[in-house]
């Protein structure tokens, strides 16, 4: 039994070696060269409620997975989720027009982050994470 069984794996060894195919022909003579970094946008028209005086909204764009990491960030004080939530909505609909996207999706919830800078002033920041589909 060992005998047959080291004669067969010997055999499909030696026929999987020579009907083997080189690399060199399976790969296409051009390389084909995808853009997998991430590319960090502000929108010029953030949406932002006249009374906020130090929000910004930063979109992570990566292209290859169509997804999106959106985050709102102002002063603490200042801070209302609701219009982040606002602000954030509005630069993902003039996105979706931007780049012909028809839809989106949260990949998770939206999470929200607080924390102080080096000059001791407190921030807070509310995060979305979007997938698109065209």
């Amino acid at each position: 039994m060992k005998k047959t069984f080291a004669i067969f794996a010997s055999l499909f060894l030696l026929a999987g070696s020579v009907f083997a195919q080189s690399t060199a022909s399976a790969l296409p003579d051009e390389e084909i060269k995808v853009d997998l970094t991430k590319k960090v946008i502000t929108p010029s028209d953030q949406h932002l409620m006249p009374e906020d005086k130090t929000g910004k909204v930063v979109i992570e764009y990566t292209p290859m997975v169509d997804e999106v990491r959106i985050t709102y960030t102002c002063m603490y004080n200042l801070y209302e989720p609701g219009n982040a939530m606002n602000a954030i909505m509005g630069c993902l609909e003039d996105f979706t027009k931007e780049n012909k996207y028809y839809h989106y999706k949260y990949m998770e919830r939206d999470r929200e982050k607080y924390y102080k800078d080096n000059r001791g002033i407190r921030w807070a920041q509310y995060i979305s994470h979007v997938k698109f589909t065209r």
